[in-house]
């Protein structure tokens, strides 16, 4: 899953895979941000990315 609210309950079987998946959304999520920044900056060049968070 790509968003930690998408997990199911009984994909859950470790500490381990838990951690896993909250690193792999936390991925997900920074990526989109830098792909949301370089749309930003094209109408807003005088901004920084904490104007679109």
């Amino acid at each position: 899953d790509q968003h930690l609210s998408h997990m199911k309950a009984e994909k859950i079987n470790s500490k381990d895979n838990l951690l896993l998946e909250v690193c792999l959304a936390a991925q997900y999520e920074g990526e989109s941000l830098v792909e949301k920044h370089k749309e930003f900056k094209k109408t807003h060049n005088d901004s920084n990315i904490y104007t679109i968070l």
